[in-house]
């Protein structure tokens, strides 16, 4: 218990007081109090043996890292820390997108379960590849989720990244997300690139099942941006020499847009030697390079398809295309 030890004072002469009461006034000034409450607060690096006080834990180096006390309640009979709304638990363990994290002391303890609100903040030491969960203490691994309840996705969280999350009662609520806008935007894209056909010789149509559809109806969906490219799929490259004396090369995987083909020189029905339409299946192509006729002009590259360099085994035609995602929402 505390006590207050009293003593008295040193007072001048009686004579210097005009009253009595001048008297009692100096006395009681005089006196001299001491509270003494005994100790309160103990640092330690290890649990203690009086679980009577507050314990400011310490580091190896004697720093403070944070104050606590020792609950008696029979769900926890351990050391609780007295402010515990953000824990940092250092670099995490784990593998493939399942983080483990040990705190010292162990929060929340082995007999309690997450609590709600409870703040966790770690290292990742790898980085995801999809969804991901976190298991603290090993009290069981939660998933944890972004944006609500959206799983994780690639890179969401980076080896090194400091990540913070928030226990909803549920999941583990990524607070740290990287707001990347780019990627973000993205998303309001579907995305095609199909695989190489053979270049046709007689200008028969090529399908390119692009596969947009509308996930609430099931209908297709016409893409809005279409480009169909010529590829050079043999190794090395080929060079040739215009009538104005310009060089041309085309490398191996390179690819030149058809667009540049449109319109230079005619076929049997006077249609363009590149034709793209597209609908709610599949992007047509009709291509006819055979019949290709030298310009009036030094163009790239309709020279080199009239060449005796140009050999059709060696090139292939390819489709990117690009439609809006019904399913897109802002950030």
């Amino acid at each position: 218990m505390p006590t207050i030890d009293i003593t008295a004072g040193e007072l001048p002469p009686p004579q210097c007081y005009a009253s009595e009461q001048d008297r009692l006034d100096a006395y009681a000034a005089a006196l001299i109090g001491n509270l003494n409450t005994g100790a309160e607060w103990v640092t330690s690096q290890t649990a203690p043996g009086n679980t009577a006080l507050y314990w400011l834990r310490t580091d190896s180096s004697d720093r403070p890292i944070d104050v606590m006390k020792w609950s008696g309640n029979p769900t926890d009979l351990a050391w609780i820390r007295s402010s515990s709304e953000v824990v940092f638990s250092g670099t995490a363990t784990g593998a493939g997108g399942n983080y483990a994290v040990t705190n010292s002391p162990a929060y929340p303890n082995a007999a309690s379960a997450y609590r709600t609100g409870q703040i966790y903040t770690f290292l990742a030491n790898h980085t995801n590849a999809g969804a991901c969960t976190l298991n603290v203490d090993g009290k069981g691994a939660k998933t944890i989720t972004k944006d609500g309840l959206s799983a994780l996705t690639a890179n969401d969280i980076l080896v090194g990244q400091v990540v913070t999350v928030l226990f909803d009662g549920v999941n583990f609520q990524l607070i740290t997300q990287k707001r990347d806008l780019t990627r973000q935007s993205l998303r309001q894209f579907l995305t095609y690139e199909s695989a190489i056909q053979a270049i046709p010789a007689d200008g028969t149509a090529l399908l390119f099942p692009h596969g947009f559809s509308n996930p609430s109806t099931g209908l297709g969906i016409i893409p809005f941006m279409v480009r169909t490219v010529i590829k050079r799929t043999a190794a090395g490259n080929v060079a040739w020499t215009s009538s104005s004396g310009k060089v041309f090369t085309w490398y191996s995987g390179e690819e030149i847009d058809a667009a540049m083909m449109v319109h230079q020189g005619g076929v049997p029905n006077g249609a363009p030697n590149f034709l793209t339409v597209a609908n709610a299946s599949n992007v047509n192509v009709w291509c006819q390079l055979p019949t290709l006729a030298p310009p009036a002009n030094d163009l790239f590259p309709t020279l080199f398809f009239v060449s005796a360099l140009m050999v059709p085994a060696d090139y292939g035609i390819k489709v990117y295309a690009t439609a809006l995602n019904p399913l897109y929402t802002p950030p």
